[in-house]
């Protein structure tokens, strides 16, 4: 019974540890300080399995001299516009989070002499194959768990044939008595 309590720790454990990965997120950088500045971009959505793919655009736009500058940003896929934004340096950091389908998008950025652009796409490339992860991940627990269990019957069984055999082998060396009188042992 505590062997089967060890297996479903162990059950646990694998699929925690598969949790954590899969929500591990993938950043793309689109511009940042102190590289050179673009304004057409290309950023990759993609997913394991396919499909939509979740993702977050986080973009800040800052006055170099304290000046108050026009920006704008525009998310492309294909003919599509995904999310497009304009405003001014004061506005801060704007983070926006959608689905769309996988592929490659263009980030369009337009921003005036004088302002700093930082902005990333993330993505969650194995989010969606959590599901698909727990049921292999724990099938191939219970495999490690029974077929832990049926190589030990293996190497019972083989022992007890090996201890039997030599058993038998010694019994089979040794002479056998009729009462008290034996034959006399004679050296070979």
């Amino acid at each position: 019974m505590n062997n089967r309590w060890l297996w479903l720790i162990a059950l646990i454990v694998v699929n925690s540890g598969w949790y954590i990965v899969s929500q591990q997120s993938a950043t793309q950088e689109i511009n940042r300080p102190g590289a050179e500045f673009s304004e057409l971009r290309e950023a990759e959505l993609s997913s394991l399995l396919g499909g939509e793919v979740e993702y977050e655009i986080e973009h800040c736009f800052e006055s170099i001299n304290g000046g108050v500058y026009n920006a704008s940003i525009s998310v492309q896929q294909g003919s599509k516009t995904l999310y497009s934004w304009s405003g001014t340096t004061d506005e801060g950091c704007v983070t926006f989070s959608s689905s769309a389908e996988e592929g490659e998008i263009i980030v369009v950025t337009q921003i005036e002499e004088g302002t700093q652009a930082t902005t990333s796409v993330t993505t969650w490339p194995i989010r969606d194959a959590f599901v698909i992860g727990v049921v292999l991940f724990s099938i191939a627990t219970f495999i490690v768990a029974f077929g832990e269990s049926f190589v030990r019957m293996l190497i019972k069984k083989k022992l007890d044939e090996v201890s039997l055999d030599a058993t038998n082998q010694v019994q089979q060396d040794q002479p056998e008595s009729n009462g008290i009188w034996q034959e006399p042992l004679r050296p070979q």
